[in-house]
C-alpha cells in the first residue's frame, strides 16, 4: 500500500510525504506505482526548480518528501496541485493509495 500524508496548517498544506509500494502488478510492471512515483518525482523537479524554501528529500526505501518551510501563493499552488494528481490515482486505484490529511497546531 502506498501511503500519502498531507499536513495542513490553517488551511495550508505545508508538507506531503509518500512511501511505500502498491504491490498492483509484477515488479517493474507496476503501474500504480510507477505513476504515483512519475507525479512523486515531477513535483520534487518542480519544487527544486522554483522554490528555495523548501525541505526535499527521495531515498530508494521509497520515500519521497516536500516540505514547505514558509507558505506562498506560488508553493500552495503546487502543493495542491500534487495532492488533486495523487488523489486522482486514489480514486481509481484505492485499494493501492491512501492518502491521509492531518490538521497541525504547529
Amino acid at each position: 500500500m502506498i501511503k500519502v500524508n498531507i499536513y495542513t496548517h490553517k488551511s495550508n498544506i505545508y508538507k506531503i510525504d509518500i512511501s511505500g509500494h502498491s504491490y498492483s502488478g509484477e515488479p517493474g510492471y507496476d503501474l500504480v506505482c510507477a505513476g504515483v512515483s512519475s507525479i512523486g518525482v515531477g513535483a520534487l523537479n518542480a519544487f527544486d526548480a522554483l522554490d528555495d524554501d523548501c525541505i526535499l528529500e527521495l531515498s530508494e526505501k521509497p520515500y519521497i518528501k516536500i516540505e514547505c518551510k514558509t507558505i506562498t501563493k506560488e508553493n500552495q499552488t503546487m502543493m495542491n496541485f500534487l495532492k488533486y494528481q495523487l488523489e486522482t490515482v486514489e480514486a481509481v486505484h484505492h485499494e493501492h493509495i491512501r492518502i491521509k490529511e492531518m490538521e497541525d497546531s504547529r
